[in-house]
């Protein structure tokens, strides 16, 4: 992969040129040392984190010494990036036991991963202690360790632009390897302008807390914290400190995904963050207080996963299906006055049997508004499922879903392609206008509660468009191929679940 031409005068594409040209060289050196493509992602993140970690820890100290207050910082001495990195990169002179790639490379392995593991019992010692007690340091050779760590070394994570381009690549990187290992361990990352949209509809602010149940790389959470830095600017200390935290929590299952969410929030300025590496549907509880609860929940829950019977106990509507569960989990967390918004699969919109139940739930006892029909292929190239967005509130007060708001995108800025390019013509801005009055049109109408409420239709939240006629000869045959596929899938899962009862009977 080859970087553009920079044009002279250009800054701001200059850094991105260099912060693309560094992964580049990274990734190529990891597979010049035999490092399989699966792991290029683990092995740079790390790298990355301990360098953001020393960006983050520089301006603590500048805002500590303007403020004319101590910092103590976590990572110091030889276990400062800028200090073992010395003998790597050539930027100052190399410290004593430090001198050599060979010397380095067994600091790193033994030592340091050793000091990154027993930082403390506080909120960030733990982060710390869960991210490297999982990871291991892929790098076979001291000289190609010390080629990697060069690279690292040119991106400057007090750069926003820096920052920007380096989340851009991590995606691409991860879509890169998503082919070898099923969208990267069956993770799929949702699209930065699909995030940014349901925190304009759900507004978090100061005071709120914000929760995500299965964070991956804390999307929702970073930008919550910067809708909320954007709109609660005039912060005092105290509520500087509240923000940092007691605004954000959330967990994660997978170790790689964990690092790259704790990393995003401290490049955010979010070092405080609840953060668990940890099964949600494990710990899922029935019964929760609501000073536990959160105001806010922005969520994309796996879908297409299984649970088995046994662990789903803790649930008061079973079901193998992980997106039903994480739902329930999602209702039952959700405090009193709060507001969430969360993308599920299409079958959640239709599906009998515990499907039905958790939407009448979720219609009776909560306030659903707005249902965004996102287009097939939205989540390519992990999935060409249907999905949309179903945002509700959990009202003070005894109040329910009285009518439901529907937006139909068929253009969200990106072809629905593997390569998701950008295209013209995005209705998200549309969507945003039109919900805050609900108004209707081509593609928006309201439907009203008693056109939904009926038992034996299973409570239908399917997004008909009622200004479209059906017209199956002129809909795009990769349309219906998608279509056919998600129906074939679900019958599966039917017939999956039809046999588990089965063989439960013997």
């Amino acid at each position: 992969m080859t970087s553009k031409t920079t044009k002279p005068g250009n800054g701001a594409e200059a850094r991105r040129d260099n912060v693309r040209q560094a992964v580049n060289n990274a990734c190529d050196q990891l597979n010049s040392d035999g490092v399989e493509p699966r792991n290029y992602v683990e092995q740079l993140s790390w790298l990355f984190f301990l360098k953001a970690f020393e960006a983050s820890e520089d301006r603590r100290e500048e805002e500590s010494a303007f403020e004319d207050t101590p910092y103590e910082r976590r990572l110091n001495g030889k276990y400062r990036w800028s200090t073992w990195t010395r003998a790597l990169t050539g930027k100052s002179k190399a410290v004593k036991g430090l001198k050599t790639p060979e010397e380095v490379f067994r600091f790193v392995n033994a030592d340091l991963f050793e000091k990154l593991t027993t930082l403390g019992d506080d909120t960030l010692g733990l982060q710390f202690q869960r991210i490297f007690s999982t990871i291991r340091n892929h790098s076979r050779r001291p000289g190609s360790f010390a080629r990697v760590v060069s690279q690292v070394e040119r991106i400057d994570f007090s750069r926003q632009a820096d920052v920007i381009e380096l989340s851009e690549i991590y995606e691409r990187l991860l879509k890169d390897v998503a082919g070898d290992s099923a969208g990267y361990a069956g993770e799929f990352y949702t699209q930065r302008h699909i995030v940014k949209a349901m925190v304009e509809v759900v507004k978090p602010r100061l005071g709120d807390r914000v929760y995500d149940p299965c964070m991956g790389t804390a999307g929702f959470l970073f930008e919550s914290a910067e809708y909320i830095k954007h709109h609660d600017s005039n912060m005092s200390g105290e509520d500087f400190e509240r923000f940092q935290r007691d605004t954000f929590a959330g967990n994660e299952l997978k170790p790689l995904s964990y690092l790259l969410g704790v990393m995003n929030m401290i490049l955010h300025g979010i070092d405080k963050a609840k953060l668990a590496l940890a099964d949600t549907l494990e710990r899922h509880e029935n019964n929760v207080a609501e000073q536990r609860r959160f105001s806010v929940i922005l969520s994309n829950p796996p879908y297409g996963g299984k649970m088995d019977r046994d662990s789903q106990g803790n649930f008061t509507i079973q079901s193998a299906a992980t997106e039903i569960l994480f739902l329930q989990h999602i209702m039952t967390n959700l405090a009193k006055g709060g507001r969430a918004g969360v993308i599920l699969p299409e079958g959640v919109l239709f599906r009998g049997g515990p499907d039905a139940k958790v939407r009448k739930k979720l219609l009776t006892q909560f306030k659903v508004h707005t249902i965004l029909s996102l287009p097939a292929g939205a989540f390519l190239p992990y999935t060409g499922v249907k999905t949309n967005v179903i945002f509700f509130d959990r009202p003070k007060k005894a109040a329910t879903t009285n009518k439901i708001w529907f937006y139909e995108l068929t253009n969200d800025g990106f072809e629905l392609k593997q390569t998701r390019k950008p295209i013209e013509g995005s209705q998200l801005p549309d969507f945003l206008k039109k919900r805050k009055k609900q108004v209707e049109g081509d593609n928006s109408w309201v439907v009203e509660f008693d056109e939904v409420a009926f038992e034996e239709d299973g409570w239908d939240l399917t997004a008909r468009n009622p200004n479209k006629k059906d017209d199956y000869e002129h809909v795009p045959a990769l349309e219906l191929v998608r279509s056919i596929k998600t129906k074939e899938e679900r019958i599966f899962e039917l017939l999956g679940e039809l046999e588990e009862m089965l063989e439960g009977e013997v």
